[in-house]
């Protein structure tokens, strides 16, 4: 209960992530239907795939995650949830069958890894023929330095360039974040309050924007869906 009065109230690290990324991924899976088994390359602390079963988006999730700090916290999020798998590994080299799972996400990911074409490949080969794949990705340039990316972001025929060799055609591409947004949140990184009592409202005005409003604006975050061709 506190955790969630602090997400609505204060701006924390996260406060991006579930106010604002939250949303436009809900919506993306309402597009499709829901999965029987959903995967999620990188899936950091399990947040969006506890969300998605919570939604009735996935009836099961396997949740990937490299990073040591990053798993722990999946542990704690997700590691009594029966509808869960958690896998410690890299996306690199997924540790799951060939059209193993009937979706696959990946959420501001790929940018991290230097070999992203490897990565892509591995997303595209544990999907089933006919399933959906959801990707999300900074859209460049990155306002900030981040000794995290590999590459600034990429746009949108960049991220198709990525994933149609790999048996993907793009359905829908959207924008989740503008630049004023995270021009605020270079703002707020530099006050007294930040992280304890400035309201998310400050940073996370485009949370209700219209698609139309967020491309019309200088876009920062895509959210991408692909669909594996049949075989």
């Amino acid at each position: 209960m506190l955790r969630s009065l602090l997400r609505r109230f204060c701006y924390t690290a996260n406060t991006i992530r579930y106010r604002v990324e939250w949303p436009r991924l809900r919506e993306a899976f309402a597009k499709v239907p829901a999965a029987q088994t959903l995967f999620d390359g990188g899936a950091g602390s399990g947040e969006f795939l506890r969300r998605a079963l919570a939604a009735g988006s996935a009836k099961s999730v396997v949740a990937l995650e490299f990073d040591a700090a990053n798993f722990f916290r999946l542990e704690q999020n997700l590691g009594n949830e029966p509808r869960a798998r958690l896998i410690r590994g890299s996306l690199l080299d997924v540790p799951l069958d060939d059209e193993s799972m009937d979706m696959v996400m990946s959420t501001q990911v790929i940018e991290h890894i230097e070999d992203h074409d490897k990565a892509a490949s591995e997303l595209c080969r544990v999907l089933k023929p006919g399933g959906h794949a959801l990707i999300t990705v900074p859209h460049p340039p990155e306002p900030f330095p981040n000794d995290g990316h590999f590459r600034e972001g990429y746009t949108e025929e960049e991220l198709a360039a990525l994933f149609t060799p790999h048996g993907l055609t793009p359905l829908h591409t959207d924008y989740f974040l503008t630049r004023s947004t995270t021009d605020r949140m270079l703002r707020v990184d530099g006050l007294p309050g930040h992280g304890v009592f400035l309201p998310v409202a400050f940073i996370d005005a485009e949370t209700h924007l219209t698609a139309a409003q967020r491309r019309e604006g200088t876009p920062f975050g895509i959210r991408g869906w692909c669909v594996r061709f049949q075989n």
